[in-house]
């Protein structure tokens, strides 16, 4: 079956300064990078507990232990985001590590109550 990619209207802005050069980009919700049936899994798994955002951008099973469903629709979410902040950091001359922390600061900002979160220490909280 093929999978629509569900873009959605809201807008990301970055804004950084590495080295005196500054980066803006205006750029579709980290969201784009889902799949409508990814996002639908991954959405039920953050509820569940059984998925969280990462502040480098990344999601990550919270319980190892999850459906295989559940790991492809991560892995599927995270490999097109790496796409998503490649590009950006291709065009603004910056590391593609750069920019994933900065939509991993606000992903974590945006997430919901009672959403898992992992910051710079490797813990698991809930938001």
């Amino acid at each position: 079956m093929k999978l629509a990619t569900k873009f959605t209207s809201a807008v990301l802005a970055l804004s950084l300064s590495v080295g005196g050069f500054a980066l803006s980009a205006s750029y579709a919700s980290v969201a784009m990078a889902q799949t409508t049936s990814s996002k639908a899994i991954v959405d039920q798994a953050k509820t569940d507990n059984l998925v969280g955002e990462r502040i480098d951008g990344y999601l990550a099973l919270v319980n190892a232990n999850a459906p295989a469903h559940v790991q492809a629709a991560v892995n599927e979410i995270n490999i097109r985001r790496k796409s998503v902040y490649t590009k950006l950091a291709r065009s603004g001359g910056t590391e593609v590590a750069v920019i994933a922390r900065l939509s991993g600061e606000k992903l974590i900002a945006k997430a919901a109550p009672s959403t898992k979160i992992m910051g710079d220490d490797g813990v698991w909280r809930t938001r």
